[in-house]
């Protein structure tokens, strides 16, 4: 949760309700109580009373406890600054196993907050009053929400204190001329530090302990909380349709996330759907592909997120991140991005709520966070190959260049050299370094090559298929 944006329990009508399953919003208590109702995990007992740990500047820091179950069968502890909304100031997780002794999975969560809270990144700078250097030569923390909707950038959190974009510069300006590494974390597999930019709700600015998260590892089994989804033909419960899963989804994400960052989500959602709806029926076979044909007909184009489970949600991942975003849509470098982003946070969620096994949603997860990653370096090699080709001068028409020196294909990178790229089994191609630093091997691109003087050339380019 990010500001303190937390609904009312729908069990118990108490506050600070930052769970959702089946559509009703719950506290941890009742939370816990209704997970062990529907699975028969035993009860947990209440979280250990507000505990004040001395911080390395020699603040006081109050820390309240949380002690819940996760939807797949994780024990999850977490230490947040009681004094302070949610989202804000010092926050550490830990997990433990479903058989886990509570009181040692505490001891853990224990073990890292002292540990942390002891530790100061920061120090007070000798330039005013109100102002931090940083203390060593590392900083660990977390990127958050600026705090206001209408500021498009992050904040970081360290040393649970929020820090601006500009004044996390300030920091770093000391260190002109040094090198940097920056790396960002996931703390649901259990690793601290923050997650995925300004989708973030990572520690409170130490590390999380080193322990598996909630679908880390695959092995925790998901319980199926609202019983079997499968097929319309196979007469499962398709009361929980994609459309609806999206849109609680979406629900939960507006909750926690500024307006600007959700607007982001919304966006990709959409696009997802979009696919969804346009190629999702292709994999149908049998009845579904009859009861899909048969509201398709009657005028229904959204007939596939309708009428089918969230379970296939994740079936369409290869489509929407490896043909619809490169082809069909005309996105951004950060559409591109975000969309691993926003799909793999997904498929986490739909194992959480018992929709897909964590095995499904680890390998979504996998393709989620390879397509972060290649997406926005696709979009830059094919603008650099687009701009090359450019600047390619034909001596005759294409259509007087002998076949055997024409090339139109989707032919996929087969070797690199710095400012050479070989495409099956032509080449080399003279290109900007720029595009082979951003060219992998086996990735496919549309193009059209002709040899000039025993030379290829780029003569057009289209898309670019990592």
């Amino acid at each position: 949760m990010t500001g303190g944006r937390s609904p009312v329990c729908g069990d118990c009508g108490g506050p600070d309700a930052r769970h959702s399953i089946g559509g009703t919003s719950r506290c941890d208590a009742c939370l816990n109580a209704f997970l062990s109702a529907r699975t028969g995990w035993p009860a947990l007992p209440a979280p250990p009373p507000v505990e004040t740990v001395d911080a390395a500047d020699g603040r006081a820091v109050r820390l309240r406890y949380r002690l819940t179950w996760t939807p797949s069968g994780l024990m999850c502890a977490e230490a947040e600054e009681a004094d302070l909304p949610p989202g804000e100031g010092f926050r550490f997780v830990v997990y433990g196993e479903r058989d886990a002794d509570p009181e040692e999975v505490l001891g853990r969560l224990r073990r890292v907050v002292r540990r942390e809270v002891a530790h100061a990144y920061l120090e007070p700078s000798d330039i005013g009053a109100d102002r931090w250097a940083i203390a060593g030569t590392e900083v660990v923390g977390r990127v958050d929400w600026s705090g206001h909707d209408a500021d498009p950038l992050p904040s970081v959190v360290v040393d649970g204190r929020r820090l601006t974009w500009e004044e996390l510069g300030r920091l770093v300006a000391s260190f002109e001329g040094w090198g940097f590494s920056m790396r960002f974390d996931d703390s649901s597999d259990g690793v601290g530090g923050g997650v995925d930019g300004a989708d973030a709700e990572g520690d409170g600015g130490g590390r999380t302990e080193a322990v598996p998260g909630p679908d880390a590892s695959g092995e925790a089994e998901v319980i199926e909380l609202f019983g079997a989804r499968g097929s319309v033909g196979e007469g499962r419960d398709v009361g929980r349709s994609i459309d609806e899963a999206l849109a609680g989804f979406l629900a939960e994400q507006e909750a926690r996330l500024a307006a600007s960052t959700f607007a982001r989500y919304d966006d990709i959602i959409d696009l997802l759907r979009l696919c969804l709806n346009g190629y999702g029926h292709t994999s149908l076979s049998g009845r579904d592909a009859q009861a899909w044909q048969e509201a398709f007909d009657a005028g229904d184009e959204e007939a596939f997120t309708r009428l089918f489970g969230p379970e296939r949600i994740v079936e369409g991942y290869g489509e929407v991140l490896g043909y619809f975003m490169v082809r069909k849509v005309a996105a951004s470098k950060q559409q591109l991005k975000d969309a691993g982003t926003v799909t793999k946070r997904l498929a986490r969620w739909l194992a959480e709520q018992g929709y897909v096994t964590a095995d499904a949603a680890e390998v979504a997860r996998g393709r989620a966070a390879d397509a972060g990653r290649e997406l926005p370096r696709a979009d830059e090699l094919g603008e650099q190959l687009y701009l090359a080709a450019q600047r390619t001068r034909l001596p005759v028409h294409a259509d007087d260049i002998p076949d055997e020196d024409w090339v139109e294909d989707l032919l996929p990178i087969t070797r690199i050299e710095d400012g050479r790229l070989w495409f099956d089994r032509l080449g080399p191609v003279e290109v900007p370094t720029v595009a082979s630093d951003a060219a992998e091997v086996g990735w496919e691109v549309t193009v059209a090559l002709a040899r000039l003087d025993g030379v290829w050339r780029l003569v057009e380019v289209g898309a670019v298929y990592p």
